[in-house]
């Protein structure tokens, strides 16, 4: 062989090696991947059962410009799968800015081992108590790491547009980026439609990271989560989750601002919840 035939050689070889590079990375089709990521979200329900976590949460106002100082809200939080496949959030506050609020402990996840409505409606009101230690309750709407994912049940796939934006290498693995916008408003904030991204393993239904958000008319709201897999309980879970939200007090639907630093009815906030010592409380019925 000629010195020119074998660098032709070598060149054929680099153009089919591409080719066979691009073909793998090549999104697979819409339909498939809406599929999987149904069937997804049914598997992980049923995985997760109810599982309890340590959270830190970070809070700023950033109205001026600048980060206030951090309030530091650590709470003990429980994630349960429910029976007809969405996926709730419950929180007890245990310290602020490392001060205790009381002895740390699981009463919270307690309520979830044998759970009536009675015992449900504690864990909300816990919640509820929960919310009002935050820097402003408008940071709310968007502390739950698993609210992106019920956007993805198969009931209510209907309710929203889907396209594939294309794959991506993400913590070593091959990920379609989805991104969603809902059809109508109100869907869980009244004026504005959700929107969001899911970056999802296609092939296994893994799902690594969401992001959620609202425009409206007087608020602009975003939160991205990443997930990692727990080796305590073999499933990915939020690891830790950023919120930034801007917001009038003049919002239709809106929560009071409350706090200082609100710039002419305008308040900023940005919040980084950090997730640990996942613990099972039960596996689901």
């Amino acid at each position: 062989m000629s010195a020119a035939d074998a660098r032709w050689s070598v060149v054929l070889i680099a153009l089919g090696s591409l080719w066979t590079t691009t073909q793998a990375q090549k999104a697979p089709a819409l339909p498939d991947v809406l599929k999987v990521a149904g069937d997804a979200v049914v598997q992980y329900t049923q995985k997760l059962g109810v599982v309890a976590a340590d959270e830190e949460f970070t809070q700023y106002e950033t109205s001026s410009g600048r980060m206030s100082t951090p309030k530091r809200v650590n709470s003990v939080v429980v994630f349960s799968g429910q029976d007809d496949g969405s996926l709730a959030s419950f929180r007890d506050v245990v310290a602020i800015d490392t001060v205790p609020v009381r002895s740390k402990d699981d009463r919270l996840p307690a309520l979830f081992k044998s759970p009536t409505d009675a015992s449900i409606g504690t864990a909300r009101q816990m919640t509820d108590d929960a919310v009002k230690a935050y820097y402003s309750p408008n940071l709310h709407l968007l502390d739950r790491p698993l609210l992106a994912l019920d956007f993805l049940r198969s009931a209510n796939q209907e309710n929203s547009t889907f396209k594939i934006e294309g794959t991506k290498t993400l913590d070593g693995a091959q990920v379609v980026v989805l991104k969603f916008n809902e059809k109508g408003k109100g869907g869980l904030m009244p004026d504005a439609s959700a929107i969001g991204r899911v970056w999802i393993d296609s092939g296994s239904g893994v799902i690594h990271q969401t992001e959620l958000g609202f425009v409206s008319r007087a608020a602009n709201m975003h939160a991205t989560v990443k997930f990692a897999r727990d080796a305590a309980i073999d499933l990915f879970m939020p690891s830790e989750l950023f919120e930034q939200v801007e917001a009038s007090s003049s919002a239709g639907g809106m929560s009071d601002m409350g706090g200082g630093g609100n710039l002419g009815g305008r308040q900023a906030m940005e919040g980084r919840a950090r997730y640990s010592t996942y613990r099972r409380i039960s596996a689901h019925p």
